[in-house]
């Protein structure tokens, strides 16, 4: 099976959400796709990709994406029809769907009953295109009939690369497509920012107001068509199809079956040249659960730090610092503050110089706009250099950036142009989608992301974290949270996002995720970035579980931490070479952290001299991979998801 990121590998079912594992492959003459729950991915005409996905979604006023409930799928004669409802708690919009294949046109209609008010930031259909088409020719159409031509971007724009879209036209490899929307004003933007796999347009555009308050009984429709010609043919692909040709629709997981060889080839895998890259510090973040490691559960050893967010307006924040400090440990503590003013962060500092607690940076990131703001960063700088005078403990490092995704450093580094030093931004994959196809894809965006970063930082290091699953706050907010105004000492019911919607994942214990978290350090581990932070400590957004149990993504970022300031080398596997990308490439690609048999991969040369191996397997099957490139060769049994250290020994140089 194909995923969305053109992959050819069948991802690892405990990463997967149980539409991605029910998915159905559909098909009607030339016209292929998978559906998966009411998502129409994969859209394919003759063998190529057109769209990544055709989706409705409804996203509330504070940009939380509703649940889509499929009650019913009908198949018709010339494609399918779903019947559904979306909402969290009951009911808010009922919904139909219909599919239609022809000859040369895919028709996707739907037909939205709005059953409980509610407030709406977007409702509609949604259209995903490759980022592989990268610098293609896109020609634009809009409502009053004019055209702009155009290209989808490489770097990734922080703004809208289209606006006011009525169709769009480009041609891929063979096949030329022209997609029509209808029933709004549609506009696009780069979902790179996200490490989402796509160009999306979408409807309501962000220069209207928003949210919008919808009434029971108001109906929204809108639909999309898509057309395809061969660019080669002698003459369009739009007779009537030669025969009634019927829809086709089958579980994936039967096909699949039906084309797995008995035994998988070996994968071959070389150690190349040295890079000019170093594996970054690796830290992670305090445990925001209301157990905290309380009952006893450490994070490994090679971690180097604690990462704690610190809102000095939460009555709490004394009882978040000092968990932070205790579970730091004799490790340096990160601190992150959310401020109005710089002044408010002096109890915060003047309690951690009291203490005498090792300060390794000190982030400041305003409560609004989540960015660091020239007059709060100056204020800070000013504060500190106060307080640490004459303390016994090293003068923290300050840094600016933003706490929110790549998005906001992206669209707004010109108010950073005057500050000289470090620069911080988050990651978060499950920002759009939390399929586990969007999981893989966001490695290879990663990339792509912080390639724009270092360009961006122009020289300032880069800090990278949190990575979580989850958004760990909601950054997009129409209805602000207060940092807490009922006081609770002892976080009996843990703090931040412990208390966020879709921060927790039952995923981050999953096996495949140790492999997941390999190709991600793989990814972001480039030039110019000195630290990553992954996760949190303990607990079910942690490296180690309440019961102490220690997850696949904490044994792997405990291996690619002992190899922290050791210099990278490349790794090719079945041919292509893994995170070995120039960061600051003028048309930036995606370095694939993954290899097309699944398999993710970083090395770097230990303090002994010998070359260092982490393994990952994010496929649905064994792989059996050989190291070459040193004395001699090395072959390593990679079960369903997991991970594996490899020493070659006597390979440094």
């Amino acid at each position: 099976m194909t995923s969305r990121s053109g992959t050819t590998f069948r991802v690892a079912s405990d990463l997967l959400l149980d539409r991605e594992r029910d998915a159905l492959a559909v098909g009607r003459g030339p016209w292929s796709a998978s559906l998966r729950g009411s998502e129409l991915d994969d859209i394919a005409f003759d063998g190529e990709l057109v769209l990544r996905s055709i989706r409705f979604v409804v996203r509330d006023q504070d940009w939380k994406t509703l649940p889509v409930i499929v009650d019913a799928v009908d198949h018709t004669t010339s494609g399918l029809q779903l019947r559904g409802r979306v909402g969290d708690d009951g009911e808010t919009v009922a919904w139909s769907l219909s599919v239609d294949l022809g000859a040369s046109t895919l028709r996707v209609a739907v037909r939205a009953e709005v059953t409980a008010a509610f407030r709406r930031a977007r409702i509609g259909l949604i259209v995903l295109q490759s980022p592989a088409l990268a610098g293609t020719e896109l020609v634009v159409g809009h409502p009053e009939g004019s055209t702009t031509t155009t290209r989808l971007p490489e770097h990734v724009a922080p703004h809208q690369p289209a606006i006011r879209i009525e169709s769009l036209a480009w041609t891929g490899d063979r096949i030329a497509t022209t997609t029509r929307l209808s029933g709004d004003v549609f506009e696009m933007e780069d979902q790179r920012n996200w490490t989402d796999a796509s160009f999306k347009t979408y409807s309501t555009p962000l220069s209207l107001p928003f949210p919008v308050a919808l009434a029971v009984g108001d109906v929204v429709e809108q639909s999309v068509e898509v057309s395809c010609a061969r660019v080669d043919a002698a003459e369009r692909a739009d007779a009537p199809l030669p025969t009634p040709l019927a829809v086709t629709v089958v579980p994936e997981t039967e096909l699949a079956a039906g084309r797995e060889d008995p035994v998988s080839e070996p994968v071959e895998a070389r150690i190349g040249a040295p890079l000019d890259s170093v594996v970054p510090t690796i830290s992670t973040s305090v445990s925001s659960d209301p157990d905290g490691g309380r009952t006893g559960a450490v994070v490994p050893d090679p971690i180097a730090g604690i990462l704690v967010e610190i809102d000095p307006t939460n009555p709490d924040w004394p009882a978040i610092l000092d968990r932070a400090v205790r579970q730091a440990g004799a490790r340096l503590l990160d601190l992150r503050l959310v401020l109005g003013t710089g002044e408010e962060a002096e109890p915060v500092l003047r309690r951690l110089r009291d203490a005498v607690v090792p300060v390794l940076r000190v982030g400041a990131f305003h409560r609004r706009t989540h960015l660091s703001e020239g007059a709060l960063l100056t204020a800070l700088g000013d504060v500190l250099r106060t307080l640490w005078a004459e303390a016994p403990t090293p003068h923290p490092e300050l840094i600016g950036g933003t706490r929110a995704h790549f998005t906001e450093l992206n669209r707004n580094h010109a108010r950073l142009e005057r500050w000289e030093g470090p620069v911080a931004f988050s990651v978060t994959p499950f920002m759009h989608d939390r399929g586990g196809h969007q999981l893989v894809e966001s490695l290879g965006m990663q990339a792509v992301v912080v390639a724009d970063a270092v360009r961006i930082a122009d020289g300032r290091p880069l800090h990278v974290g949190p990575v979580t699953l989850g958004a760990r706050y909601n950054a997009v907010a129409t209805t602000r949270a207060s940092a807490g105004d009922a006081s609770d000492p002892e976080l009996r019911a843990g703090f931040g996002a412990e208390h966020v919607p879709g921060a927790t994942d039952e995923r981050q214990s999953a096996e495949a995720l140790g492999a997941w978290v390999v190709g991600s350090v793989a990814a972001l581990a480039v030039s110019g970035v000195e630290s990553l932070s992954y996760f949190e400590a303990t607990g079910p957004r942690g490296l180690v579980t309440a019961d102490g149990t220690l997850t696949a993504a904490g044994r792997a970022l405990g291996w690619i931490a002992e190899l922290s300031g050791r210099q990278r080398v490349a790794v090719e596997i079945g041919g292509v070479s893994l995170g070995a990308g120039s960061p600051v490439a003028v048309q930036p690609v995606a370095v694939p952290p993954v290899s097309p048999a699944g398999v993710t991969a970083i090395a770097a040369v230990d303090a002994a001299g010998e070359t260092v191996v982490i393994l990952g397997n994010l496929g649905e099957t064994p792989v059996r991979v050989v190291l070459t490139g040193a004395s001699e060769p090395r072959t390593v049994d990679l079960g369903v998801g997991a991970v594996a250290r490899v020493v070659m020994a006597g390979s440094g140089s």
